[in-house]
């Protein structure tokens, strides 16, 4: 497993999670069987927001004597009603139970990240931020030593600038994929199953979203870690007949979330062994397995100029990690931070070392300038 920190947190994290929505109906052998297949596999990062309590207890049991080697989200926002039909919820006094439930549960004294959940529009946002509500609670558990970091899932860009900006979350939980990623910050993610908002692009000097990939760039800046949900868009990247006019490998779907500024771990849902294997096999893939930009360049959509991370620039003559280095220049654009500095400073080679010969932008499908990008960077950093 390859390991990054989970943002500011410090913490290490495998950079292949899992979403464990799938297994959420299913036996108690089954889930052990799931479970150890992912721990065996070196996953150490799991969301768990299902409400009900058989699948808690299941995957409690499921990890007796392992706790150490797991990491959970666990949410606070939402519940089941009688016959196990989930919903949203901010009232306290059910959170608060909720999550003391979940503990009981897992057997456990903590949660590692607790999420606010599903938080989409300004008013909600409202609710769940303002004093006396649900983020003060999550807060009190964090202080009482039930949750070691805050974190929240959100769909729409708006909501979660302002948390990733308030300074108290740690970690944003959001879908990463380039499908989405073509979106305005916030489309309704459930219209896109259809054709409409893909529609509304047609005929427009269309680019990928600025206002998402200033979102991914402001956690990079903040030290948010993004744990990416829908890597897959829930398996729609894999259908042909998928009204954004992208087909890709669940490699390439993986290799674009983790190319993205801020993005820590992906969290693909794995309903069987089969599954898991697929998504670890990703870190023994060659470059040519996971190279996304074979399939986004070749769309309908204008990717010309936009550097997207992809690394078919590689390699340079000078050992210059041009993605990573352009991904940093990216995310100072509206601030430098010492962390930022801090990781630019351990890539081995600087923008300084360009020679400018130019064979990166020959390479590259999406005619990026990748000379003043380099020139940028030291601008920007120095070297």
């Amino acid at each position: 497993m390859l390991y990054r920190k989970l943002g500011r947190t410090g913490v290490d994290v495998g950079v292949i999670g899992m979403g464990l929505e799938h297994i959420w109906h299913e036996s108690r052998e089954y889930v052990d069987r799931i479970m150890n297949e992912a721990i065996s596999c070196g996953i150490n990062y799991f969301d768990l927001f299902m409400p009900t309590p058989e699948i808690r207890d299941k995957i409690g049991m499921a990890i007796r004597g392992k706790r150490d080697k797991v990491m959970f989200q666990g949410h606070i926002g939402c519940a089941a009603k009688e016959g196990e039909e989930y919903y949203r919820t901010r009232d306290l006094s059910i959170c608060e139970d909720f999550v003391n439930q979940l503990l009981k549960r897992l057997r456990t004294d903590y949660i590692d990240v607790l999420i606010l959940h599903f938080v989409d529009d300004d008013e909600d946002f409202k609710r769940v931020f303002e004093s006396g509500g649900m983020l003060d609670l999550a807060l009190r558990f964090k202080k009482e030593g039930k949750a070691r970091f805050i974190g929240i899932s959100s769909h729409r860009v708006s909501s979660s600038l302002k948390a990733v900006e308030s300074g108290v979350i740690d970690v944003l939980m959001f879908p990463v994929n380039p499908a989405f990623d073509m979106l305005e910050g916030d489309a309704e993610i459930e219209s896109a199953w259809n054709e409409e908002p893909y529609k509304e692009l047609e005929g427009k000097n269309f680019k990928p979203s600025s206002a998402r990939k200033e979102l991914y760039m402001a956690c990079e800046r903040n030290g948010v870690a993004i744990t990416a949900m829908k890597p897959y868009a829930c398996g729609w990247l894999f259908d042909p007949n998928n009204p954004s006019s992208m087909v890709l490998t669940p490699h390439q779907c993986l290799s674009y979330a983790l190319s993205q500024p801020g993005v820590c771990t992906v969290l693909p849902g794995c309903k069987t062994v089969e599954h898991i294997r697929e998504a670890v096999s990703f870190l023994e893939a060659s470059e040519e397995d996971k190279d996304y930009s074979s399939v986004i360049s070749k769309t309908r959509w204008d990717f010309r100029g936009v550097c997207m991370y992809c690394r078919h620039c590689m390699p340079c003559p000078s050992g210059i990690d041009i993605a990573a280095v352009t991904r940093l220049a990216d995310s100072a654009i509206n601030g430098l931070s010492e962390d930022m500095k801090a990781k630019y400073d351990t890539l081995q080679s600087k923008a300084s070392d360009c020679i400018q010969c130019g064979i990166c932008m020959e390479r590259c499908p999406f005619q990026v300038d990748v000379i003043r990008n380099m020139e940028r960077a030291v601008k920007i950093y120095g070297k």
